[in-house]
């Protein structure tokens, strides 16, 4: 609050003694008193220095200026009256009581390809933060707490600075590790509670109350509204209120039931002029999915996501994508160049914190006998190209594909498109033979510990997003 806000909000208070205030206005002002920390502060130190002037002798203040005799005179009337070096000191001391504020509770220790949103703290690097809100829309931040405590914050998530111990999650994911001298170090969302005992632990929220804990290593304590009882989380355990995880999982299962009407999304065959055309995985016997170790996991199809992973922590986590593009509108023309575009989409599956910059690999699909892959049974038993051997976790087999390229997800990085293109890629077309192309994607970079980020990719069926593309340069 600076100092015009800091007199406006007292001439309100001294309106308010007087009786002065409109029915609405009066009612305005207990709101903020009720709400506002620091308007409260302010008009407590306020009431104790008027009470302090009150109670002094006007014969000591000065002789020849009488206090007047209103029982009511302003606050503000009551400090043009005080004279002579009392007046100076007592003014002193008030604007030293009004520009008091809170020391930091926590700095802003890493800010990595952020884009903010209305936050009502800074948000350049190394800003020290006193209570307040942060609206991170894309990228990862970091939050040194003055207790020690460290809370990554992982776009798109909206985080309140309580202070040097609490913090509210109003929606979104963080990681948090707590060092010993900062136990019980505690994490709010929107219903529930969550007390840390010396341990690293994720925390994702919506604004409806739903909430998912996982603790990552040591110790939480999770209180719920309207739950009597807490719940004690170890390492590897989690906690799921609302269904979080069922609806990360496949987001846009059901489109009847979603709130918001699908955007604008690109024609499935597109001329782009001069030469180019581009095709995207929705057009003709265009297909993606993914596949899963975990052989209780099978892909159908219809995700909205094509989720892509490697872990070395769980051998049932690994993820590869498969996509294909139907290329019967170039047959029979000479194609010059090629690019492939996917975009990356949020997950809500892991933790970005975990993973860092990620390398992806795309290979093409040369063996032609495999292109007719099934989208809704492909799986890790059965997908081209693929076997059960360690090297097949995150590569296909070398013999049947082609390496075209690689793109690098920055950490933290939820939105964006990514292409390859060039020589390789633009060859594989140029032999096609059956007018369909596969490509799989491969993630080689490893998470740093369990529970890290299984990046996502928007499918034909994402509402939202573009779907793979692919485009074509051909001779005119």
């Amino acid at each position: 609050m600076n100092s015009k806000e800091k007199w406006q909000l007292l001439e309100l208070w001294e309106q308010a003694r007087e009786g002065a205030l409109t029915e609405k206005t009066a009612e305005k002002l207990s709101q903020r008193i009720r709400d506002d920390a620091e308007a409260r502060r302010i008009l407590a130190q306020a009431a104790l220095l008027d009470a302090e002037i009150q109670h002094l002798d006007a014969r000591e203040l000065t002789e020849s200026t009488p206090l007047p005799a209103q029982p009511r005179a302003t606050y503000f009337w009551r400090w043009h009256l005080v004279t002579g070096a009392l007046a100076a000191a007592i003014a002193t001391a008030a604007l030293v009581l009004l520009d008091q504020t809170p020391p930091p509770a926590a700095v802003l220790a890493k800010a990595k390809n952020c884009k903010w949103g209305s936050s009502a703290l800074p948000t350049l690097e190394g800003s020290s933060l006193l209570p307040g809100t942060l609206d991170l829309l894309e990228g990862m931040a970091t939050l040194r707490f003055q207790s020690g405590a460290e809370v990554i914050l992982e776009a798109p998530v909206c985080l309140e600075v309580v202070s040097s111990m609490q913090c509210r999650v109003k929606k979104g994911t963080v990681v948090a590790e707590v060092p010993p001298q900062a136990k019980g170090f505690t994490i709010v969302t929107p219903e529930t509670r969550i007390v840390d005992w010396g341990t690293r632990f994720g925390v994702s929220a919506a604004e409806d109350g739903k909430c998912l804990v996982h603790v990552i290593e040591g110790l939480v304590e999770v209180q719920r509204d309207g739950e009597k009882a807490s719940k004690e989380l170890r390492a590897g355990q989690r906690v799921d209120y609302g269904g979080f995880m069922a609806g990360a999982v496949n987001p846009d299962a059901d489109r009847d039931d979603q709130p918001e009407p699908g955007r604008w999304l690109p024609d499935p065959l597109r001329d782009l002029g001069d030469g180019w055309q581009a095709v995207t995985t929705g057009y003709g016997e265009g297909r993606d999915t993914w596949i899963q170790s975990n052989p209780a996991i099978q892909a159908t199809g219809r995700e909205s996501f094509l989720r892509v992973k490697h872990s070395s922590h769980d051998g049932k986590l690994d993820r590869k994508a498969y996509i294909a593009f139907d290329l019967q509108r170039f047959r029979g023309r000479q194609i010059l160049d090629a690019e492939l575009e996917l975009h990356v989409e949020p997950s809500e599956l892991g933790f970005a914190s975990l993973v860092p910059d990620a390398t992806f690999v795309i290979h093409a699909l040369v063996d032609e006998s495999q292109d007719q892959w099934p989208e809704e049974r492909l799986s890790w038993q059965h997908a081209p190209a693929h076997d059960a051997s360690p090297e097949c976790r995150t590569a296909p087999i070398a013999t049947q594909t082609v390496r075209i390229g690689e793109f690098v997800v920055p950490q933290g990085t939820t939105r964006g498109a990514f292409t390859v293109g060039g020589k390789a890629l633009t060859e594989v077309l140029q032999r096609d033979s059956n007018s369909m192309v596969t490509f799989i994607i491969c993630r080689q970079t490893d998470e740093t510990a369990r529970n890290g980020l299984a990046h996502a990719f928007a499918s034909r069926e994402n509402t939202k997003n573009t779907p793979p593309t692919l485009r074509v340069k051909l001779v005119k």
